[in-house]
């Protein structure tokens, strides 16, 4: 094989493959790049046999063929080559030669043959979605869905339901105490149904939605750029642009979301996110890491009081605009914290249902809003009723 790339289109290629190939991986071909080249373009291919990435690069192609470089290595020297045209030729014992003017290098691989291509995957159902959209809702979802894998609810679900001429994406991920569900629109071309399926739900780990946040990224500035999303009972792939993107999905249960939202509150309250995000920072200062918070209100004000044994005590007031009666609830201060830094708009609400009884209040879940984001709301337990 030998080729001639453009350094920054290759890069770019790199940036969207390579993070597959630089974790740890348990399998050797999973910190390889398999590099194909063919038909004027080289075709970059990484995978850890869970989840694979595939980017088409243009490029003069000399001799087609297939090669294999260690992607870490690979993605970093690319970053330090000058622009410009650079050659890469596999050797006759294995090794990729990398050739910029008077810069050479040689980097070892592994047998192109022993590289595990990409599975075949048939539909059952496909759908469009906006890249930013998707995106926007990934990024909200991440932070309340828990790292540790061998526990339950550790993936993010996707559920697709259809009514009538209108088709809407949810994306849902919680933790057990918080919660996000995000929708977006998809609209009546939004894809093929092979089953003629009116709802569909597929569930993937947090870790792979990570990496593929990672690359949509890199074309948020892209203009209105649409992602093909393909699923079948054993994986789901993301295309678009020269990118194409597999995951297995989990097999995990996951609890009915909608359970989580009650269908009535008799408390209302607004307040500016900007003001709570800064007086719940401030009171961080003088609390600890599992630090709670008290949050108080009557017709006119929220009050958030916060103690710490050894550093002391601190109390802030807000203006807030209040539909209900006065009360108390106590949260985790971190989950607040996150959910702030979440939302981006500046009026946030909450709403919960309020009992005489403070225990039967702090056992049902309080639901946040951000009212220039109307497609997100999320969950956040109370710890238990303010005396």
């Amino acid at each position: 094989m030998e080729i001639t790339v453009d350094q920054e289109a290759f890069l770019d290629g790199l940036q969207r493959v390579a993070l597959l190939a630089e974790r740890k991986n348990l399998v050797q071909i999973g910190s390889f790049i398999l590099i194909e080249a063919r038909d004027q373009k080289a075709i970059l291919f990484a995978t850890d046999n869970q989840t694979g990435g595939r980017f088409e690069v243009p490029c003069e192609v000399r001799t087609p063929g297939k090669t294999t470089v260690a992607g870490k290595k690979l993605h970093q020297l690319f970053r330090e080559l000058p622009s410009g045209k650079v050659s890469l030729t596999r050797l006759e014992n294995g090794s990729t030669r990398i050739e910029r003017e008077r810069l050479m290098y040689d980097l070892k691989g592994i047998d192109p043959e022993e590289y595990v291509g990409f599975p075949e995957i048939k539909a059952d159902y496909s759908f469009l979605v906006s890249l930013e959209q998707i995106a926007g809702l990934i990024r909200k979802t991440l932070p309340f869905v828990l790292d540790d894998e061998s526990k339950p609810m550790n993936g993010v679900l996707f559920h697709r339901v259809r009514e009538g001429s209108t088709v809407r994406l949810n994306i849902v991920g919680t933790d057990g105490h918080r919660l996000h569900h995000g929708t977006v629109l998809l609209g009546e071309d939004a894809g093929y149904d092979l089953a003629g399926q009116t709802e569909s739900r597929f569930i993937l780990r947090k870790k792979t939605l990570q990496d593929l946040l990672h690359v949509l990224d890199l074309d948020l500035k892209s203009g209105s750029v649409s992602v093909e999303v393909v699923v079948n009972p054993k994986y789901a792939t993301f295309r678009w642009g020269g990118f194409y993107y597999y995951t297995r999905l989990l097999g995990t249960p996951f609890p009915n979301y909608r359970d989580a939202f009650p269908s009535q509150f008799n408390l209302g309250i607004e307040c500016s996110r900007s003001l709570l995000e800064s007086s719940i920072r401030r009171m961080s200062l003088v609390s600890d890491k599992k630090a709670e918070i008290v949050f108080s209100w009557d017709a006119r004000s929220l009050t958030l009081s916060t103690r710490n044994e050894e550093i002391g005590e601190s109390t802030e007031t807000l203006p807030v605009f209040l539909k209900g009666s006065p009360g108390s609830l106590v949260f985790n201060t971190d989950q607040i914290r996150t959910l702030l830094q979440v939302c981006q708009g500046e009026t946030m609400r909450m709403d919960a249902v309020m009992d005489p009884d403070p225990a039967k209040s702090s056992s049902m879940p309080s639901i946040w809003s951000c009212a220039e984001e109307p497609d997100s709301r999320y969950v956040i337990m109370p710890l238990e009723a303010a005396d």
